[in-house]
């Protein structure tokens, strides 16, 4: 099995659309987290 961490590294030099991993679920969840603040904040204006 190879290693995660040489996989990770390998797939950071493709071009970014060919990338296995475009992000990382810290990420993902960061921007969900930004989102969900901006929809609710919105709906306290209205």
């Amino acid at each position: 099995m190879a290693n995660p961490e040489e996989l990770r590294k390998q797939d950071q030099q493709l071009p970014r659309q060919k990338r296995k991993y475009p992000q990382s679920r810290v990420t993902q969840a960061l921007g969900l987290l930004l989102v969900l603040v901006l929809v609710a904040w919105l709906v306290t204006l209205f």
